[in-house]
């Protein structure tokens, strides 16, 4: 009897001690959600068509599918992340001749080669909503951002702090190098910048608050010594007249000039652009119309994203030096007509006044049309598997004068198909 009275408290405490400390499987769950249940794994297939025909030969002209692979892990102790993103290119059609070449199209690297590159590989750790990220990583922050309109976007080796401080969200960052759309290599922010013998980084900022549902205010600024600085501003909201009637109202303003030894042009140089543009929607139907002007002393350069001024069109940004543009353009969603998923646009394009700042001669004055039909297929009724099919055919037509005279003119079209599926975890918490 002695014997188990002296036992059960010892049996009892034995039994005890696995529930006072942290359970065996803890760590084990813990890489489990970080490798599985909250991983997120996706493969993006995009095949792209271009073809450029140019006033004179040759044409710049090429078909090639590729897309990318991505995997990203789910949060190690809500704390850490890992991912990584391969990238490929690679042609169907490539011609290498006197009539037409695949230079030029930004699709494949030069001679019509593919390739494959690890455009993204970081590791991010956050707490209290914030979180830094380093090394290979998307980043999109107004004028740095990833100029998806090839085969492949840009990427970015960045280390940087992204989050919200109540309505704001807000990047800043280190930027030290990017991979550009057709190249597999990362090049500093300097040779990127059209300084091809400087090694240099960049630092960049970034906040943003609202949307254009409501009310919406968005800065941005980077700093490349030596070479470049740039800041941009804009503002815009919504009115709702009526239940059918939407009225979208923007405007734009942006400074840049060189700094520091002034190593891009070897001299000092400054311009700015600003702009302003109305959307209105009318159930399905919608026009915009846009306005932009470029200061004279200089041309806007934008060597780290796409130029994401209003007048920004298929081929032609409008950003030369001195440069007054207008568009006015119109779009149908074909919802309206029982087609849920097809969207088509057009628009019309001029711009003027844009002057050599070397010689000071007017340049020529342009002209851009562009169409553009849309498709996704996810709001149809269509199996599950089909609904991540997008497809967009877009034509350009540019027409440039010279004291009235046609000096050049050009028609570009472009197909894209993409298609993407991914996998994710159950995801428990």
């Amino acid at each position: 009897m002695l014997l188990i009275a002296f036992a059960q408290p010892t049996s009892a405490e034995e039994r005890a001690v696995p529930e006072q400390g942290p359970p065996p499987s803890a760590l084990g769950d813990e890489l489990r959600r970080f490798l599985h249940d909250e991983a997120t794994a996706t493969l993006h297939s995009r095949s792209y068509f271009l073809d450029r025909q140019n006033q004179s030969p040759p044409n710049n002209a090429a078909l090639v599918t590729g897309g990318w692979v991505g995997l990203q892990s789910g949060w190690l102790y809500d704390t850490f992340q890992i991912g990584a993103v391969g990238y490929t290119t690679q042609p169907v059609w490539a011609p290498q001749n006197r009539w037409d070449t695949s230079d030029g199209t930004l699709l494949l690297k030069p001679g019509g080669y593919g390739f494959f590159t690890l455009g993204q590989a970081y590791a991010s750790a956050r707490w209290s909503g914030q979180a830094f990220t380093g090394f290979r990583q998307y980043v999109d922050e107004l004028e740095v951002n990833p100029h998806d309109d090839r085969e492949l976007p840009q990427t970015f080796e960045a280390y940087a702090l992204r989050g919200a401080l109540g309505p704001v969200n807000y990047f800043a960052g280190y930027v030290a190098a990017m991979k550009p759309r057709d190249y597999s290599d990362f090049i500093n922010m300097g040779e990127a910048g059209g300084a091809p013998n400087v090694n240099a980084g960049m630092a960049l900022g970034s906040v943003k608050y609202g949307s254009m549902d409501n009310f919406q205010l968005r800065a941005s600024t980077y700093y490349v010594p030596d070479i470049l600085w740039s800041s941009y501003g804009d503002a815009g909201g919504t009115i709702k007249i009526d239940e059918h009637f939407t009225l979208r109202l923007a405007g734009q303003f942006a400074a840049q000039g060189s700094n520091g030894l002034n190593l891009l042009t070897g001299q000092p140089f400054s311009t700015f652009w600003g702009g302003g543009r109305a959307d209105a929607l009318w159930g399905p139907m919608f026009l915009w119309l846009a306005y932009t002007q470029v200061g004279s002393a200089a041309a806007w350069r934008a060597p780290y994203g796409i130029f994401i001024g209003y007048n920004k069109m298929q081929v032609l940004d409008f950003n030369r030096a001195g440069e007054r543009a207008l568009t006015i353009g119109g779009g149908y969603d074909f919802k309206g007509a029982g087609l849920p998923g097809v969207m088509f646009l057009a628009s019309a394009t001029y711009g003027g006044n844009a002057v050599d700042t070397g010689t000071g001669r007017a340049l020529s004055d342009n002209w851009e049309y562009d169409l553009d039909l849309r498709f996704q297929a996810e709001p149809l009724p269509l199996p599950d598997f089909l609904k991540p099919l997008q497809l967009r055919g877009r034509v350009a037509f540019v027409n440039q004068y010279l004291n009235n005279t046609l000096s050049n003119a050009q028609t570009e079209y472009r197909v894209v198909l993409n298609y993407e599926v991914s996998w994710k975890g159950p995801r428990r918490r």
